[in-house]
């Protein structure tokens, strides 16, 4: 089987027919499909873009009939918390209702009408989706391919890896393993910045942790591996950073997943770990890999639609 791995949508219907496209898949009965090929999400598909409810249909469609597989990606897990409520206090969704929270799903919930049968429906479905995928050679998730928080959260997903209803309340718990797991897993590693290291975020909130790029060897030191925009990239320390703070991959096999929002054309950084996503929501690149069982990934084997 060969495969055709697409980063984040983000609600852009019209990239991604065209990605389908370049890719050679056929719109036929209603579905896009590929006569020997799967496309497989790394999640995202909702929230920013508008088309929000296409983009769901085109993926859902091809799930459906046997032409892709969907990933959860960190939107789709908060489209299911913003809907549901806390079995102990059903007036509580599961993730606040704050003022920023509504604004980053805003466009979904206009398009899908807040509360609507619809809206019911699709976050029926985004619980079917699991946290990750991996076939011989290949896996595929959200953020971060992590072997310590999958062997945890392991005991709250299905044999598909998607979440067990247990484990759906048990990702929203502050502080429970399967949150910590999931976060990590749908969102990045997370580290602490140096005693007496700050930055403020793009919301003018003080922070002292920031994910970084888990996946790149050459980001060694704060600067070059926090995920910061180049002015904040410009105050971090130049030093090694700390013990532990490095995460280790095994090799065993490709892994390829998105959320990073990084910037320019894309490129590979490593040969068996590639980052897809390039932003398409701030008027960047929609990319995918085609893998056809290579050991070694292949910058000649990105595509993507600008």
């Amino acid at each position: 089987m060969r495969f055709d791995i697409v980063a984040d949508v983000h609600g852009h219907a019209s990239k991604l027919t065209a990605l389908l496209s370049k890719l050679g898949y056929k719109l036929k009965n209603g579905t896009w499909q590929h006569q020997d090929r799967t496309l497989v999400s790394v999640g995202d598909l909702i929230d920013r873009g508008p088309e929000q409810l296409e983009t769901v249909d085109i993926l859902r469609r091809m799930r459906d009939e046997g032409f892709a597989l969907v990933t959860m990606g960190n939107h789709e897990h908060n489209a299911i918390g913003w809907f549901l409520t806390d079995p102990a206090d059903p007036a509580k969704p599961l993730r606040a209702h704050s003022a920023k929270n509504r604004k980053q799903h805003q466009a979904f919930l206009d398009a899908v009408g807040e509360g609507s049968p619809l809206h019911k429906e699709l976050v029926e479905w985004f619980m079917t989706l699991p946290l990750w995928w991996e076939t011989d050679g290949l896996r595929v998730i959200h953020a971060c391919w992590h072997p310590r928080e999958i062997a945890v959260v392991r005991d709250f997903v299905n044999n598909d890896a998607s979440l067990t209803e247990d484990g759906v309340y048990a990702s929203f718990a502050k502080g429970h393993p399967a949150h910590n797991a999931v976060e990590i897993l749908l969102k990045g590693l997370e580290i602490a910045l140096p005693a007496g290291v700050s930055f403020l975020d793009k919301d003018g909130h003080e922070r002292t942790n920031t994910r970084i790029r888990w996946w790149d060897d050459a980001a060694t030191t704060y600067k070059t591996a926090a995920l910061v925009d180049p002015e904040t990239t410009a105050l971090l320390p130049d030093i090694e950073l700390g013990s532990g703070d490095r995460l280790a991959y095994d090799h065993a096999a490709a892994v390829v997943f998105g959320h990073f929002w990084l910037q320019g054309e894309p490129v590979l950084t490593d040969r068996s770990r590639l980052c897809l996503d390039y932003s398409v929501a701030k008027g960047g690149h929609l990319a995918a890999y085609q893998w056809d069982g290579e050991t070694e990934l292949d910058s000649s084997k990105l595509v993507y639609v600008s």
